[in-house]
């Protein structure tokens, strides 16, 4: 998280762009950047989600209304985001742009006519923009394949971490033990480190030990669901994050 704060906190730099495949925690990480930095844009910072669009013209009209800045029947509603922008130091975060990169050019020019503006972009592709710079977001670490025990060391990868932690809060008296840390460990090396797997799949803890929810993974669509409902539908379970990424791909 501290490589992306320094990064928008950089004058060179008015368009960050996380990038990263479904469920690795991209908005996540927006969210945890955005808070930390907030106090160095008196302006404020602002977030657009734009998982719900689909229409790239409709992105600055989603801008426009978290901004309060009203439509004029005389006026582009670029030209009136700019120029309500151009004197502001603000964060903007653009959450879900990989379904309407055509908007891209629109970006462009608000952060190419806006000095105090900086823009943080989460998008499973990368917005191709000169003023741009990408931060890939990578997966949690794996444990160690030499370890056999939490002792050993299968307790301190992030993956397990994020597991254990997740399967806590459904079932408080679980445990990474001697006697399940190989599952654990394994789970979550099969499942990539991937936040939003490893999320759906400690939710099962709390009816499915671990060495049974391993031997469930074989079957991982079905199994992992139960996601948040605060959470957008394409992260409540992994097929519909992997139909969400299917329903992007170009005919």
């Amino acid at each position: 998280m501290a490589v992306v704060s320094d990064l928008l906190l950089q004058d060179d730099v008015p368009l960050l762009t996380l990038t990263g495949p479904g469920g690795v925690g991209k908005t996540r990480l927006a969210l945890s950047v955005a808070a930390a930095v907030a106090d160095a844009f008196p302006d404020g910072v602002t977030f657009v989600p734009l998982a719900a669009i689909t229409d790239p013209p409709q992105v600055l009209s989603a801008v426009a209304q978290v901004l309060g800045v009203h439509e004029a029947a005389n006026e582009p509603l670029l030209d009136r985001l700019t120029g309500v922008l151009r004197t502001q130091r603000q964060l903007l975060v653009l959450d879900n742009v990989e379904q309407v990169v055509e908007a891209a050019p629109a970006l462009a020019h608000l952060v190419a006519h806006c000095s105090g503006l900086t823009v943080l972009v989460t998008s499973r592709v990368r917005l191709r923009l000169s003023a741009e710079r990408e931060f890939p977001v990578s997966p949690l670490g794996l444990p160690d394949a030499a370890a056999q025990s939490p002792a050993g060391g299968l307790g301190a990868s992030a993956a397990v971490r994020l597991f254990v932690a997740r399967a806590q809060a459904v079932k408080p008296d679980f445990a990474l033990t001697d006697q399940n840390a190989e599952a654990v460990a394994t789970i979550c090396t099969r499942l990539d480190g991937l936040p939003l797997a490893l999320e759906l799949a400690a939710a099962r803890v709390k009816v499915l030990p671990p060495p049974a929810l391993l031997a469930r993974l074989e079957h991982r669509l079905p199994l992992l669901t139960g996601g948040g409902r605060d959470l957008p539908t394409r992260q409540q379970t992994m097929r519909d994050a992997i139909a969400w990424s299917y329903d992007l791909l170009a005919p």
